[in-house]
């Protein structure tokens, strides 16, 4: 396994996520302004996210 730090625009939401958080966004981001956070993820070769940490 390889662990790699990427710029977040390389990322590529998965298109068919069930989940819808948009009211959560801004609390979410100040959070992480504020505290910081890492979160691996999972992406293939295209850097289409597949799971992130916390599915496991």
């Amino acid at each position: 396994m390889d662990v790699t730090d990427l710029p977040l625009e390389q990322i590529i939401p998965y298109a068919r996520n069930p989940r819808n958080n948009a009211e959560a966004i801004a609390t979410v981001a100040a959070s992480i302004q504020e505290f910081g956070w890492r979160q691996p993820i999972v992406v293939d070769e295209a850097m289409v996210v597949l799971a992130d940490m916390l599915s496991f």
